[in-house]
C-alpha cells in the first residue's frame, strides 16, 4: 500500500478514529474522572464488593464454555473432514442454521427447556427420575448450555477449515512408515489442525467474555456475567464512571489474556511441529 495508494487507508482511519478510538477513549477516560478524578472506581472494582467476583466469574464461564465447545466441535468438525457428498452437506446444514436464528430466541428456547414447568423437568417427573420439580433457573448450567449452544458453530468452522486443509499424504506417509491410526492423530493430524483449533478457541473465548443476553435470561443475579453488571451500572444505577471502570477492566484484561494466549499457543503448535 506504500505509495500513491495509501490515501485509500484515508477514509477507513479517519471512521475508526471517530467512532471506535475516540468513544473507546472517552469510556477509558471516565473511569477515572466520574465522579471525581482518581482510582476511586477501579479500587472498587478490585476491592472486597461484588465486582471482582463478577470479573472472576466472567472468565471462569468463558473458558469453561470454550473447553466445552472444543470438546464437542473436535470430533463433529473431524468427522466433517472425513465426509464428503450428501452427509457433508447435510452436517454443515445441521451446524450452519442455528446461526440463522437470533441469539434472544435460542436463549428464550432454553428458558423453556429449563424452566420449572419445562420440558426437561417433564420428562424428569415423567420417569420418576424427580418428584418435584427441579429448580434449573437461573443458574450456571443454563447459562453454560446455552453460549455453548450458541458458540458452537464458531469453534466447528475454523477446525473444519483448518482440517480440510491438511494434506492427505502426510497422513499416509506416516502410516507407510508404520505408524499407528492413533500415533498418525496425536503426531501429525492434531498438529497440522492446530491452527483452527488455536483460532477457534480464541474466537470462542473471547466473544464469550462479552456476552449478555444468555447471561441475563438464563443466570440472573445469582450467575452474572460482567456485560450485565455493565449495563446494570450504566442503566439502572447510572453510574457511568463505574461502568466506564468495569468496561475498561474487561478490556484490558481481555487483551491480556489474547497477548498470553498467542504466545503459549504458538510455542505449542511449534514444539508439536518439531515433535
Amino acid at each position: 500500500m506504500a505509495g500513491g495508494y495509501a490515501w485509500l487507508l484515508a477514509a477507513p482511519a479517519a471512521f475508526l478514529a471517530l467512532f471506535f478510538a475516540w468513544p473507546l477513549v472517552r469510556v477509558v477516560w471516565r473511569g477515572f474522572t466520574d465522579p471525581v478524578l482518581g482510582l476511586g472506581n477501579y479500587a472498587r472494582v478490585f476491592g472486597d464488593g461484588p465486582y471482582l467476583r463478577v470479573m472472576l466469574n466472567t472468565i471462569e464461564t468463558a473458558a469453561t464454555v470454550t473447553a466445552l465447545c472444543l470438546l464437542v466441535a473436535y470430533p463433529v468438525a473431524y468427522v466433517m473432514a472425513k465426509t464428503r457428498g450428501r452427509w457433508l452437506q447435510i452436517m454443515a446444514a445441521l451446524v450452519l442454521i442455528p446461526l440463522w436464528t437470533s441469539v434472544v430466541i435460542r436463549s428464550y428456547a432454553w428458558m423453556v427447556v429449563f424452566q420449572r414447568r419445562g420440558v426437561l423437568n417433564d420428562l424428569l417427573l415423567a420417569t420418576g427420575l424427580v418428584d418435584a420439580p427441579v429448580s434449573f433457573l437461573p443458574g450456571a448450567l443454563g447459562v453454560h448450555v446455552g453460549m455453548v449452544h450458541i458458540m458452537l458453530p464458531f469453534m466447528v468452522l475454523p477446525l473444519l477449515s483448518s482440517m480440510r486443509a491438511i494434506d492427505g499424504t502426510l497422513l499416509r506417509a506416516a502410516e507407510v512408515l508404520g505408524a499407528s491410526p492413533t500415533k498418525v492423530f496425536w503426531r501429525v493430524f492434531l498438529p497440522l489442525s492446530l491452527p483452527g483449533l488455536n483460532a477457534g478457541v480464541a474466537l470462542v473465548f473471547m466473544t464469550s467474555l462479552g456476552f449478555f443476553v444468555t447471561p441475563a435470561l438464563l443466570g440472573g443475579p445469582q450467575h452474572m456475567m460482567a456485560a450485565v453488571l455493565i449495563e446494570q451500572q450504566a442503566n439502572t444505577y447510572l453510574n457511568w464512571g463505574m461502568a466506564s471502570a468495569l468496561s475498561s477492566t474487561l478490556l484490558v484484561v481481555t487483551l491480556a489474556i489474547y497477548v498470553v494466549y498467542l504466545r503459549v499457543s504458538g510455542g505449542a503448535a511449534d514444539a508439536a511441529l518439531v515433535r
